[in-house]
């Protein structure tokens, strides 16, 4: 009988897969296999082995705090976190994220770039907060693919590369129906990715300010 054959164990992992299914699909392969790995080192998989398989599971703990500790992402770049299970030095709370400090600063340069390509008198100084703030987009961790394409889009193409290099080609009334336009696009994609940089959990690799 395989060590993952076990009634308990098959039970154990069946309940981690539904507490999982909140983490995105490469951290939860990866917490799924680190689980198997400990019980398979733990269990010898006789038939006779529940004081064994027992222990094991008590060790490992609930699945719902395996998840929560997973979903702090305590996981440095390029490695792996601490095995399921691990004593911890906060006394078994899961890592908080904490405020999104980065985002914040982010959309708040990106704005002020628009604002100062908006000004004839400090259109020159609008590159400098366009270049930092397009930067930290992508070293954005509580951003994920969509939600940085959309930074990207809002702001890094269509605000001051656009504002600089095409306003003066529009006709007036054209001009005036494009700025309305951007000004709601760029309202709606502040708004919405402040919104989700207050998740805590984070949706790809970068930086984290805290």
């Amino acid at each position: 009988m395989r060590n993952l054959d076990h009634p308990d164990v098959r039970a154990w992992l069946a309940r981690l897969d539904t507490e999982s299914a909140v983490l995105p699909d490469e951290r939860r392969t990866e917490l799924r296999a680190d689980v198997e790995e400990i019980l398979e080192g733990a269990t010898t998989g006789s038939a006779e082995d529940d004081a064994a398989v027992a222990r094991v599971l008590a060790d490992l703990g609930d699945p719902a705090d395996v998840v929560a500790e997973a979903g702090g992402y305590a996981v440095p770049l390029g490695g792996r976190g601490p095995e399921p299970g691990a004593p911890r030095d906060d006394g078994g709370a899961p890592e908080e994220a904490g405020p999104p400090w980065l985002e914040v600063a982010t959309i708040a340069l990106l704005a002020a770039s628009v604002v100062l390509a908006l000004v004839p008198a400090t259109e020159a100084f609008a590159p400098v907060p366009w270049f930092l703030g397009t930067l930290l987009v992508l070293l954005s961790r509580r951003w994920g693919a969509a939600d940085k394409g959309l930074a990207v889009l809002a702001f890094g193409v269509l605000g001051v590369p656009f504002v600089l290099l095409g306003r003066d080609e529009l006709p007036t009334g054209a001009s005036l129906v494009v700025s309305v336009l951007l000004v709601v696009l760029w309202v709606g994609a502040a708004g919405r990715l402040l919104l989700r940089a207050r998740s805590p959990r984070d949706q790809g690799r970068g930086l984290r300010m805290r």
